[in-house]
């Protein structure tokens, strides 16, 4: 019993972190059009309740990754943002590696993407990286955020 228990625990710190990951990533591309994410865009953008995203503000705001502003939104700091372009980095990366080197399609790319962003360690990304000799864009043509030195 111990072990399920176990596995449970994990499982869920696991599905915490990439809910987190995923507020983050929808913050910046929400505040790349607008000053501030609002909480009725970030929920239709992730598909949960209002009341989901305004505790998961709380928890974000409490690690200092975001500022929240009763009726104006939120935005991330600058540890968010670079926590967000860092997710961002991996999903457009290993977007490029799926289509150039496996074969997939963009779309197909995209998907397997949104599941292993949240999974690769920082020594893959950068091997991928350099076997692809740093690209610029993604299949899609989106830029692909420069590395950050921590």
């Amino acid at each position: 019993m111990t072990t399920t228990k176990s596995a449970t625990s994990r499982g869920s710190i696991e599905m915490s972190r990439v809910s987190t990951e995923n507020y983050l990533k929808a913050i910046l591309r929400l505040t790349e059009t607008e000053e501030a994410a609002s909480t009725t865009a970030l929920a239709k953008i992730l598909e949960v309740r209002p009341a989901a995203v305004t505790q998961m503000i709380k928890v974000l705001a409490e690690r200092g990754w975001l500022t929240y502003k009763p009726y104006r939104g939120v935005q991330l700091t600058s540890e968010g943002r670079a926590r967000a372009e860092e997710i961002v980095r991996h999903h457009r990366l290993l977007e490029r590696y799926l289509c150039d080197h496996l074969g997939y399609s963009p779309e197909e790319a995209h998907r397997e993407a949104e599941s292993l962003e949240h999974h690769i360690s920082e020594a893959f990304e950068a091997r991928i990286a350099e076997l692809m000799n740093d690209p610029d864009t993604c299949p899609h043509g989106q830029p692909i955020p420069p590395k950050v030195d921590k």
